[in-house]
């Protein structure tokens, strides 16, 4: 009996160490990726259901210096997909639907007939990405309209081109997919599809502080500020609401429920976590379907790009065979979300940024080796962004002394040529000639065998009325690449200029 008991309390006593160790080393990176201004939101890591490591990071609203917390709410963005899938698979359960129907079986208006509701669910339609695709005609003639996800199908009926490829031939990520989904859930359960989703999801899992945004329901106080830096160089974080070209972009939308609009916690998404494992909601027969790479109509697996595949709704991680890791990300204008579910080992990441840091995907993933206990992928900053920000806001003296320690600290920074000079063309753009000027030299010193930073150069100096200068820079350029067509078009112009005046 005491050597039982003595077993017991050991391993007590080893899960407790073994748990804190994990949640010193989680705290590490998420800290770690903090400190780096590389995330400022909410973090839950749980193994088996159970909490190993939550934390709260930076601003809800920065203007009143309001930290987020435990109850902050976050707009899910495209992690909402995995909720409208679960509503689908639902009346799949029901047989209300079946997945290979015709999506025009419930919409006859519908204009394309080989498009099936799994072709929506595995992105395999064909159909057009956003709605600002759909709307595009209908905008033409009536520039005020607004518009929402019940006008879609008359949209498409008016839409000028055909599907991108015959559905089940190719895998392309469409939100219209989803958006019509949602549709589907309302005209098959003849309930508004937030009222369905409160009902059959929501309520069942226990979710009780999540919600789906509407323009007649007041938002919530918990919901955080969405921020986002307007430009590579811009040194500050801004409120997107503030950022015109960004309010210009939605003038005309309203509602679009499906492909995301969901608000939520970590804690409540942890709880749809636990009832999608615990059968609360789907059949596990249907979830396997769901958790399986789409298989299109030339036999091959879908391939959505880096080392994922994509099922019903979920994203199926590639890059780890022995085990079955499903995921989804979501993207708006400053928000990113990261939900990764490791059915293997039961094991669940979810990150939830309110200034739209773009690292969170692989800070989640480094999440999941240290709970395996397997080596991470190094986050490094861009050299070239920091770079851009302190120019901009310190000056050229300051941009360079830090340049210089950036680049010796290949631990935690990355160099890349291109990306400096994109940033460096953008201030260009922005007519921030002299900036432009600043760092595109820089970069073509680091980098004095490349043509292209020479043509970009040679732009903005051109740009700065520097031509003499842009002269003598196309024409290394040219030494250094004879057929360069772009430095040869600018030299011949700026020569024959030169020989008028």
């Amino acid at each position: 009996m005491k050597k039982f008991l003595f077993l017991i309390l050991t391993t007590v006593v080893y899960s407790y160490a073994n748990a804190q160790a994990l949640s010193k080393r989680l705290d590490s990176l998420f800290n770690g990726q903090f400190t780096a201004g590389q995330i400022n939101g909410n973090v839950l890591v749980a193994d088996h259901g159970k909490v190993i490591y939550k934390k709260s990071f930076g601003y809800a609203d920065i203007a009143n210096k309001i930290l987020n917390t435990d109850h902050s709410a976050f707009f899910l963005a495209s992690v909402s997909k995995t909720i409208t899938s679960t509503a689908v698979l639902q009346l799949v359960q029901k047989k209300k639907i079946q997945l290979n129907e015709p999506y025009k079986k419930y919409f006859p208006n519908f204009p394309y007939a080989d498009v099936t509701i799994k072709n929506l669910l595995s992105h395999t339609s064909g159909l057009p990405r956003d709605m600002e695709d759909v709307f595009d005609t209908v905008l033409k003639v009536q520039p005020q309209k607004k518009f929402g996800y019940h006008d879609i199908i008359p949209a498409l009926q008016q839409y000028p081109k055909p599907l991108a490829f015959k559905p089940g031939d190719q895998y392309s990520y469409s939100n219209i997919n989803y958006n019509l989904l949602a549709l589907l859930v309302e005209k098959t359960s003849n309930m508004p599809f937030d009222a369905y989703l409160k009902k059959y999801i929501f309520t069942p899992a226990g979710m009780t502080e999540t919600y789906l945004s509407s323009p007649q329901l007041p938002q919530k106080s918990d919901v955080t500020h969405r921020y986002l830096y307007p430009k590579h160089y811009s040194p500050h974080l801004k409120l997107t609401d503030s950022i015109p070209e960004i309010a210009n972009i939605y003038k005309n939308y309203t509602i679009f429920w499906g492909q995301g609009n969901v608000i939520s916690t970590t804690t409540d998404l942890l709880k749809f976590d636990q009832a999608l494992y615990n059968n609360k909601l789907v059949s596990a027969k249907i979830l396997d379907e769901a958790f399986k790479p789409t298989i299109l109509n030339n036999k091959q697996e879908v391939v959505a790009g880096g080392g994922v595949s994509y099922g019903l709704g979920w994203f199926i991680l590639k890059v780890k065979p022995s085990e079955k890791i499903v995921l989804h990300t979501g993207a708006i204008q400053g928000l990113r979300s990261v939900f990764i579910r490791n059915l293997t080992k039961q094991q669940t990441v979810i990150i939830l940024d309110n200034a739209q840091s773009g690292t969170n995907f692989i800070t989640a993933s480094n999440a999941i080796s240290i709970l395996d206990n397997t080596p991470q992928e190094k986050v490094k900053i861009s050299v070239a962004d920091k770079y851009a920000k302190i120019l901009f806001e310190s000056g050229s003296d300051v941009a360079a002394s830090r340049l210089i320690q950036m680049q010796a600290d290949t631990v935690h920074y990355r160099y890349s040529a291109h990306e400096m000079d994109f940033i460096a063309n953008e201030l260009l753009n922005d007519s921030y000639t002299d900036k432009a000027l600043e760092a595109l030299k820089v970069n073509l010193l680091l980098n004095p065998t490349n043509p292209d930073m020479y043509n970009s150069y040679g732009k903005a100096l051109n740009k700065a009325g520097k031509k003499t200068e842009a002269i003598l820079i196309y024409k290394r350029a040219l030494k250094l690449k004879p057929d360069n067509k772009e430095a040869q078009e600018a030299l011949s112009k700026l020569e024959k200029d030169s020989s008028h005046n």
